[in-house]
This record gives C-alpha cells, structure tokens and sequence, in this order.
C-alpha cells in the first residue's frame, strides 16, 4: 500500500558519491531531506542523443489516433491523424525530407478514435476506415490518385466501437476489418472488394475490450486476433483463431498482464515468430508475451513502465541487434525507449524522452529517407504532431 499518495514523484541523475534527495509531502507542508552515502553506483544511464528538436504541427482537437503511410503512392510516408473532439481527420502529406503539408482536413462522424488503413475496393490507393465512438459506426473513406480523399460508406457496427484494425479474414485476397466494441463484442466485417463490407459474425468479448492486433500465431496461414482487456479485474488477453473463411474459433484465455490497453505484435525474441506486448496505464506497467508458433503464449511477466503507458512502436533506437520498444507514457508527458535484449526482455533502467503533456499516441517511419525510424508524436491537450527525426549515428574513429 502506498503510504504516501500526494507525494510528488522524484527524478535526479547521480554524479557524486553523496546525495540529497528533497521531497516535498503535498498534505503535510513538509520538506523531507534524505541524505545517503553511495557505494560502488556509477552515474545514472543519460539517454542516447538519437532525436533531433522535434518539427511541431497543428491538428485538430483531442487527436487520438496516427497512422503513417504512403497515402498518394509517391513513395513518402504520409501522417493521418483522428481528432475525436472536432470530428475530423487530418491528412498531412509527406515531403521525403521530414517535413509535411497540410494538404487536406476531412469531416468524421462523432468522436473517431481508432483508424486502420489498406486498400478495400482494390485500386492502387490506400483507403481508411475509421471507428466512429459516438454514433457506432465505421467510415470508410477511399482514396483517390490525387491523394485526396471521399467518404464511400459509414457502416453501422454497434455501440461505442474503440477497435479496429484491417486484414484477410477469409482469403479471398478481399480487404476485411475487425472492431470491438467498448463492453463486450468482436465485430468481423468482410470486405465485399468495391469499399464496401457486410456484417458478419459478432464475438462475445466480456471484459471491456481496448484494443487488438491481427497475425498468424498458428502459421496454419490463416488471420487470427489478440485483443487486449481493460476491465479492472481482468489479468488476462484472449485470442480468437482464425478459421480461414472468416470465422473465428473460441476464444482462448491467455493469463498476463492487468487492465491491458494497447496490444501489439513483433518477434521481440529474434526466433521467427509473433509474440505480443501489451500496456496498462492503470498500473503503470507493460506485459511480454512469447509466442511458440503453434498459437500459444506464454507472458514471460509485468515490467515496470513510467506513469500512464499506453501506446507502443517496436524497432531498431538503440543502435543494437535487437529490437527495442517505444513506449508513449501519457501521465508524464514522455516517451520511453526499452532497449532490447533479443531474448523478449529488456535492459533496465530504460530511457525517456520529454515530449509535451499527454502524449496520446505515436507510431514511427522513415521520414526523410535516410534509412533511420523516426517517430510522431500526439499531443492531446495542445492538438498538436509532433515529428522527431533521428540524428545520423557518430561515425566510429579508424584506428591505424
């Protein structure tokens, strides 16, 4: 049990054998001095100089979700943010240089929280389709050529759908989508190929769905889906396998983690196959799951995060052989980068970034070409992009 709620959380860097630590007790008044004498500690591990100052640009109100893509087929990854507080969608189209236009605002249904992008009526052009909180729907927006964008279909899907993401449920090399829905449902809809989808079987998901990820975790070729679950008691994700024409099997209960809100997929362990990592920003921790290939996981255990971990990026940030997971802590307003070991663990303690109040959401990319992922930032109270471009790595002396 916490015995000091209102205390205000302390962060120093070491340099000198003796410290003093100041806290100040928001309830009493009190300042509380802490002196210690260190042996054998090393100064405190400084994050790597790996981002650039970020390149900030204006979006729409609360913006909760970002997708990088090629948009416009012009080979450079393009932003898509959705703003649930003025129902809209912003497309920001990409340079090649890091550097982004505004180059159209689109109008939403209410509150769009969650976006996926592919092509659905089989053109060339990547399409959206976004989840709709406040009016239960699904829009689909197909793109055009021209990179611009027209509203094809909103299909209605059920109450409060906070989900969604795109894949081949039946293979039929037609575009279909997955959503959940906020309290208890998995939603299939398959593509019919022109942009437009039928609904299919619903899923019982009790315990407050948040998010979910598609992959073959059975390599039997087929789609399945790993949701992650917010309730309060839930310390479990389940995983639903695809059957090949679109339907799903049972559910299977996988134990780990608590009040899960974001899950991804990567091979974090460098064997070849899919394991999952989840989030919790109630708990302040993340959750690794090692895939065995044959549809089973197994969680190898919580780790602590910053305050309010949610969204994650898996890549290459610290410059070693195995990938490393980003990590956007919303209470504190940073991002942290965990470096990884290559054996689905990471090395500790890992290293944060500041980046502005209430990071919602990030996702990364190649944005100016030069072979380095760079990383987007959402900012949810100041409605802003933030754009942080990796710095070239020093080059190494030649020793003669």
């Amino acid at each position: 049990m916490n015995r000091f709620p209102d205390r205000k959380r302390v962060s120093f860097s070491i340099s000198a054998e003796q410290i003093l630590i100041e806290m100040f007790d928001l309830k009493t008044g009190l300042l509380l001095l802490f002196s210690g004498l260190l042996l054998g500690c090393g100064e405190a591990p400084v994050a790597p100089d790996i981002f650039s100052l970020p390149v900030t640009y204006k979006v729409g109100k609360k913006p909760s979700a970002v997708i990088a893509h090629d948009m416009n087929n012009d080979g450079y990854h393009d932003m898509l943010v959705a703003n649930s507080g003025d129902d809209t969608l912003n497309y920001l189209e990409g340079l090649g240089n890091g550097q982004f236009e505004n180059a159209q605002t689109l109008g939403t249904g209410r509150e769009p929280m969650a976006m996926t992008v592919a092509d659905y009526n089989g053109d060339g052009s990547p399409d959206i389709a976004l989840c709709n909180y406040g009016d239960g729907e699904v829009s689909i927006i197909l793109g055009q050529k021209d990179g611009l964008f027209k509203l094809k279909a909103n299909v209605k899907v059920g109450r409060l759908p906070i989900s969604i993401v795109s894949g081949d449920f039946n293979n039929d090399e037609k575009i279909d989508l997955a959503v959940t829905l906020r309290f208890h449902k998995l939603i299939i809809l398959l593509g019919v190929g022109d942009g437009t989808f039928k609904l299919a079987e619903a899923y019982k998901a009790s315990g407050t769905p948040a998010n979910l990820v598609a992959g073959d975790y059975n390599n039997d070729k087929n789609l399945d889906i790993a949701i992650a679950f917010n309730a309060v008691k839930v310390n479990f994700i389940r995983l639903y396998h695809g059957n090949g024409d679109g339907t799903f099997q049972s559910p299977i209960r996988i134990p780990g983690g608590h009040q899960s809100s974001f899950i991804i997929n990567h091979d974090m362990n460098r064997d070849g196959i899919l394991d999952l990592i989840s989030s919790s920003t109630m708990t302040d921790s993340l959750t690794m799951y090692l895939g065995d290939g044959k549809g089973s996981f197994r969680a190898v255990g919580d780790f602590a995060g910053e305050k309010g971990p949610e969204h994650l990026f898996p890549g290459e940030f610290t410059g070693g052989p195995s990938p490393d997971l980003v990590v956007c802590n919303r209470r504190d307003g940073s991002i942290s980068i965990l470096e990884g070991k290559g054996d689905g663990t990471f090395v500790f303690p890992h290293f944060n970034y500041p980046v502005g109040r209430n990071p919602r959401a990030l996702t990364g990319a190649d944005f100016n070409q030069d072979g380095l992922v760079d990383l987007a930032v959402l900012l949810y109270d100041s409605q802003l992009l933030e754009i942080f471009l990796r710095k070239a790595p020093a080059l190494q002396p030649i020793e003669s």
